[in-house]
């Protein structure tokens, strides 16, 4: 007996039905990872009753992201064969078969669906932003990850400040390169955008902050091209002025600034309990580590227990509160063979986004520039809410997209 749809399907639209549960996930990134996952449970369904896999694969098939996202989830697979922790390795493993959400995202977008999508993100930051601001006000009271001192409530500010410095930037980008014709509507877009800049000052940061820098500087140098200069001397004058004003008037930003600079200056053997000191520490424990096992690494989920072999022997001893640097875990686990494969993405995004033409080119330059620097200080990328965040903007940015008229016929 073959398995029959209910006539409620046969009429359903497939693709503007996900695209829906996709604006919702990209809406609920900021501040739910409940509905997160349900909006991805009902498009996993969708691509079960449409029973158009072939179809849908081939959507993708000419993308090379696609084989990329497969060969790491595959070499995640392959790592248990060498592994000193199963335990962890699944844990890494929960972590890391995401990869496969770009394509799966990919094949349900199209070139017309992106400003939808973009929209959607950042209409769920402005929920977030307005939340952030109440409490800070202090006419709500502190709940979830927010403290009296940090208004960050639906994740830790690590990660919201990742959020922060995404939606600035992709704000300067609509002004730079897409700028509205509506007065109202441009108002709007710098209003949000100074919100926007204020929030990612008052909720601590460093990374998200820096992270802004540098995508504002590849934004105004991708604007004035060939006035290079122009876009240099810009980008000291407005990131001075940023800087200056939030190290004035903003008092977490300013105290912790000030710490950095005192751990970084004072920075030596068996000072390595301050933040900064920490990431130092760290960094030259995990690179021991990873000189053990150069080529292969030590197995998916190893970092564990390669960490605490290099760590005894270390002269800077520390323990593991948080894995600070994306670059070292990957390396730790997989070797060469998985870094090279983890950059290659990085590589290719940088390519496409380069040779793209329409209107976002600059930010699709921009954007796997900004990973590629805030990884350094963080595991973004097997962090729950900054990994969901670059899936869904990796899936949307760099789509194969087919128009409306040949997509999934």
């Amino acid at each position: 007996m073959t398995f029959r749809l209910p006539d409620f399907l046969t009429t359903l639209d497939f693709d503007k039905t996900a695209l829906w549960f996709l604006g919702i996930l990209g809406f609920s990134l900021s501040f739910s990872p409940a509905l997160v996952s349900i909006s991805l449970g009902f498009i996993l369904l969708l691509f079960l009753l449409e029973r158009r896999y072939k179809a849908r694969l081939a959507l993708v098939a000419g993308q090379p992201l696609s084989y990329i996202a497969l060969a790491l989830v595959a070499l995640h697979i392959l790592g248990f064969l060498w592994t000193s922790d199963t335990d962890m390795a699944g844990q890494t493993f929960s972590r890391g078969w995401k990869f496969l959400l770009i394509p799966f995202f990919m094949m349900y977008v199209r070139r017309e669906n992106v400003p939808f999508l973009l929209a959607a993100f950042l209409l769920g930051m402005v929920l977030s932003e307005l939340t952030s601001y109440l409490l800070w006000l202090g006419v709500i009271a502190p709940f979830g990850k927010a403290t009296d001192a940090i208004p960050s409530p639906f994740m830790s500010y690590p990660y919201y400040t990742i959020y922060a410095s995404l939606t600035a930037a992709l704000l300067v980008h609509f002004l730079l390169f897409d700028r509205p014709k509506d007065r109202w509507r441009l108002l709007a877009v710098i209003g949000f955008l100074v919100a926007v800049l204020v929030n990612l000052s008052i909720t601590g940061g460093r990374g998200g902050q820096v992270g802004f820098f540098v995508l504002l500087f590849v934004l105004l140098m991708m604007y004035f091209g060939r006035r290079w200069l122009n876009g240099v001397v810009t980008f000291v004058l407005a990131s001075a002025l940023l800087f200056y004003s939030a190290y004035q008037f903003i008092l977490v930003f300013q105290e912790r600034a000030d710490l950095a600079i005192e751990e970084v200056m004072h920075f030596e053997e068996g000072g390595q309990n301050s933040s900064v000191g920490i990431r130092i520490a760290l960094n030259i424990n995990y690179f021991n580590a990873f000189l053990e096992a150069p080529l292969f690494g030590h197995g998916t989920g190893s970092y564990l227990d390669a960490y605490a072999r290099a760590n005894e022997r270390s002269a800077y001893q520390t323990h593991i509160t948080q894995h600070h640097n994306m670059y070292l875990v990957m390396l730790v686990q997989f070797g060469l063979l998985g870094g090279t494969l983890f950059m290659a993405m990085f590589g290719y995004m940088l390519w496409q986004g380069w040779h793209s033409t329409d209107a976002l080119r600059a930010f699709r330059v921009a954007f796997p520039i900004f990973w590629l620097t805030v990884m350094w200080v963080n595991w973004y990328l097997y962090s729950h809410h900054t990994f969901y965040a670059f899936l869904f903007l990796t899936s949307i940015l760099y789509t194969p997209g087919p128009s409306k008229e040949n997509h999934a016929t």
